[in-house]
């Protein structure tokens, strides 16, 4: 006896309950098409511990604006730099630092060999704020300002002082050959930086407006750091970045700055170290032996127009009384 299966029915679902799910899905898958988070680099000339305690370990997720703002804060605190070099790059992405584009950038992957203090995050999340940066450094270390604008080193000129500099470095965004586009750019860095008087410079290159790129799953990133963390080679090589001071032999030896000559600071400071204070202990310790002299003289002094006094006193009571005569009458 043949049995007859029973079609079951596809449940119906109307239209206005299908198109808002499809909508989302859509919205969702179109925005991980690209993304838009910007990378970061910090390199030190000398030593500044514990910046990897602000962030997170992991490189796999973006990270947090604020802890970003934070690990900066940080590094500037210590004032350790006479330079602090600002590199905004429009259309920058972490692909553009990645070990594949090194050649793109020979000078400074030498600087980041003899860099103490080296960071490196792929992706933070839209909101560095490096005006900011800028305006701490400034209040913090007592710098000032210098800008370029148009890819010109001739806008850092020469100077001498040994005030902290905050060079910003706005420059023009990447176009037509991109990897000749960043080797300019990373000579016109390497031609400023020569200018400065100091060895002692921070480099912080980012992007206020990045480019896009299209996002991989974290299980791929993890398997090929090489591909997706900035100078892998460098920057997660504990023999290029152990948190060892390399430059210890600038560390003791002051900078050889040339002195400004003529200047007002220069006039009142002068001034202010030829003023002697009468209350001042070293300048007694240091004139020691005229002090003494000087005490011992006046002592003498004092004590010898004692005795004067005193012998003339004596001498007034010594003195014999004289009785006048009166004259005889006849």
């Amino acid at each position: 006896m043949l049995q007859k299966e029973k079609k079951k029915s596809s449940p119906h679902f109307p239209f206005e309950q299908v198109y808002p799910m499809i909508l989302l899905a859509f919205l969702t898958l179109l925005s991980l098409t690209t993304s838009s988070f910007a990378p970061l680099l910090v390199a030190s000339h000398k030593l500044v511990p514990g910046l990897q305690s602000e962030i997170n370990e992991s490189n796999l997720r973006p990270h947090n604006v604020t802890s970003v703002t934070n690990m900066l804060k940080k590094l500037i605190t210590q004032c350790s730099s006479d330079a602090y070099v600002i590199v905004d790059q429009p259309g920058l992405t972490y692909e553009d630092l990645t070990d594949k584009k090194r050649e793109n950038w020979p000078f400074l992957i030498n600087y980041l060999y003899m860099s103490s203090t080296i960071v490196g995050l792929p992706r933070i999340e839209p909101g560095l704020d490096l005006d900011f940066i800028e305006n701490y450094i400034i209040n913090t270390c007592d710098a000032e300002t210098i800008n370029v604008w148009h890819d010109d080193d001739n806008e850092v000129t020469d100077y001498f002082d040994v005030r902290t500099r905050v060079i910003k470095i706005t420059l023009s965004p990447i176009t037509g050959d991109r990897g000749g586009h960043l080797r300019e750019h990373d000579d016109l860095i390497r031609k400023i930086l020569r200018k400065l008087p100091s060895p002692h410079y921070t480099i912080i290159m980012t992007s206020t407006n990045p480019g896009s790129f299209h996002p991989i799953p974290d299980f791929i990133m993890s398997e090929r750091p090489n591909d997706f963390e900035i100078f892998n080679d460098i920057v997660n090589n504990p023999k290029h970045n152990g948190g060892v001071e390399k430059n210890d032999r600038f560390h003791k030896v002051s900078p050889n700055w040339n002195p400004a000559r003529n200047t007002n600071d220069r006039y009142l400071a002068n001034k202010k170290k030829d003023e002697i204070h009468l209350f001042d202990y070293k300048l007694w310790e240091k004139n020691e032996k005229l002090v003494a002299t000087v005490l011992v003289m006046i002592l003498s002094l004092f004590m010898f127009k004692t005795l004067s006094v005193i012998q003339s006193i004596k001498q007034k009571f010594k003195a014999p009384q004289q009785i006048p005569t009166s004259k005889k009458t006849n």
